[in-house]
């Protein structure tokens, strides 16, 4: 293990503090921010992230990997989520090498604090944050997401700069599946609510779908997403962007259910996921169904989520996990390894 990994599984320490001044004074910038994160989520995410940075997650996801290069990498981070990247910007910080990020207008306060709290700890590489020109133009390997309303634009920056696409790893926009079979605990459908309702229903792994047994109601889940809600109030502009959906489904006659207030909305029609906090519901008459569709769309969806108890009846090539945890991942996942992977590379070509 680094001793960068020690610093900065330190800084994320001192940050699970809640009332840690600059933890406290970027999610207040945050809000300010134009985006539809409220505070609570943002706090939620910050420890939730911060929790996840223990000393036996980090090494089982990084370990002893050494760079077998050493230059900068930069790093576009999304505007999907208040830390989209942030393993991205981990795994650069922990193998020493020299980092320049670029944060979106929607996020412009975490991540840079945080890596304030871990500079201050002293790790290797020089750690600072600039333009997306800048950011391309000083690259030797590039890290970014595309977003689903500019899909291509962060490729076109890399031709523009010439950057080879060996030296860059740029992923696609994704949604997660839900599988429900009606035997899920309340416990189970809070954190299913979790997952379709935190940042608004925004967010790069987003909880777009539900699949559920033909039929089957959907009164308990809508309950659930109530109780979230209570927990998570939604943001004031969030039952506006959700009207002008509400009215369609109206119009068309189109099943559908809505908190009071607008404060989320659910369909039942085919898999096509909607907008942010707009759910839809899919009914199924077995999984083979569901199967079938994932193949078809299989670059679109990050994970299917399903209770621990039905992982066994689903087939064995789906990636599954478990309600509750697709805003924060797991550090080494296929996601997480890819990145290591990808710097520990180097891919510099002369």
């Amino acid at each position: 293990m680094s001793s960068s990994i020690q610093k900065i599984i330190n800084a994320a320490t001192k940050w699970r503090d809640a009332s840690q001044s600059a933890r406290q004074r970027a999610i207040n910038e945050t809000v300010e921010a134009p985006n539809r994160w409220t505070e609570q989520a943002l706090d939620h995410a910050v420890d939730r992230w911060m929790e996840s940075l223990t000393l036996e997650a980090v090494d089982r996801w990084i370990g002893d990997a050494g760079a077998s290069w050493h230059g900068t990498v930069g790093v576009l981070h999304g505007e999907a989520g208040p830390l989209s990247g942030f393993r991205d910007a981990l795994v650069v910080w922990a193998l020493g090498l020299d980092y320049v990020g670029r944060v979106p207008e929607s996020s412009p306060a975490l991540l840079p604090a945080f890596a304030e709290a871990v500079r201050a700890e002293g790790v290797e590489g020089s750690i600072r944050f600039d333009s997306t020109d800048t950011v391309c133009e000083e690259a030797d390997l590039l890290i970014a997401e595309e977003g689903e309303e500019g899909e291509g634009t962060v490729q076109e920056a890399c031709n523009q700069h010439d950057i080879p696409e060996s030296q860059r790893l740029i992923r696609s926009p994704v949604y997660s599946v839900g599988v429900v079979d009606g035997h899920e605990s309340e416990d189970e459908m809070g954190r299913l609510a979790e997952d379709m309702l935190l940042f608004e229903g925004e967010g790069r792994r987003r909880l777009a779908l539900l699949w559920a047994p033909r039929d089957h109601s959907p009164d308990a889940y809508l309950e659930a997403m109530a109780r979230f809600r209570g927990l998570f109030p939604a943001h004031e502009d969030t039952p506006g962007t959700l009207q002008m959906q509400q009215a369609f489904l109206e119009a068309r006659d189109q099943p559908h259910a809505y908190a009071e207030g607008l404060e989320f909305l659910v369909s039942r029609g085919d898999p096509t996921p909607q907008r942010a906090g707009h759910i839809r519901w899919t009914e199924y008459d077995d999984f083979g169904e569901v199967d079938d569709w994932l193949s078809d769309h299989s670059d679109e969806v990050y994970v299917v989520v399903a209770r621990p108890h039905l992982h066994d009846q689903l087939p064995d090539d789906w990636s599954v996990r478990t309600p509750g945890g697709v805003h924060v991942p797991p550090l080494d996942d296929e996601e997480g390894r890819a990145i290591v992977q990808f710097l520990q590379a180097g891919a510099i070509t002369d």
